[in-house]
């Protein structure tokens, strides 16, 4: 009795030490739909800074629809496996583009673009950094 007392109480302190574990994971997904929609009724070039402000980054990549090379750059520190999982499932849809947010080579937030809401497929590279210029007219995004 006393063995499977001890036994129960280890086994829950581990699941409860998983389950914080879990809560506290840094998932950096973010929404960026407010804002690309307010950006795509200006209809001018705007600096890619511009599409996402809260973190400070210095490099965006753009990942198309079955581009999982990119995706899977090992060069890039992901950080928490959950995110490079959630960013490979993404190429394998064509209805999705992912915007990565990257300083000093560190994942600091992605974000997961439906192309029926902006299609950055369009755009002519891959790598922008913070003072290079797009445009989004009628939903496309593309290069100034």
């Amino acid at each position: 009795m006393k063995k499977k007392t001890i036994l129960l109480i280890f086994f829950s302190v581990i699941l409860i030490g998983a389950i914080i574990w879990c809560v506290n994971a840094p998932y950096r997904e973010v929404n960026l739909n407010d804002n690309l929609q307010t950006i795509q009724k200006a209809e001018t070039c705007i600096s890619v800074h511009e599409l996402y402000k809260d973190k400070e980054w210095d490099t965006m990549i753009v990942i198309k629809p079955y581009d999982n090379h990119t995706a899977s750059n090992e060069k890039i520190d992901m950080g928490y496996a959950g995110d490079r999982d959630a960013i490979l499932d993404n190429t394998l849809f064509d209805s999705i583009c992912t915007l990565l947010f990257i300083k000093d080579n560190k994942l600091v937030a992605f974000s997961s673009i439906y192309r029926n809401v902006i299609d950055f497929n369009s755009l002519g590279k891959t790598t922008y950094n913070g003072t290079d210029k797009i445009r989004i007219i009628n939903k496309i995004a593309t290069d100034c």
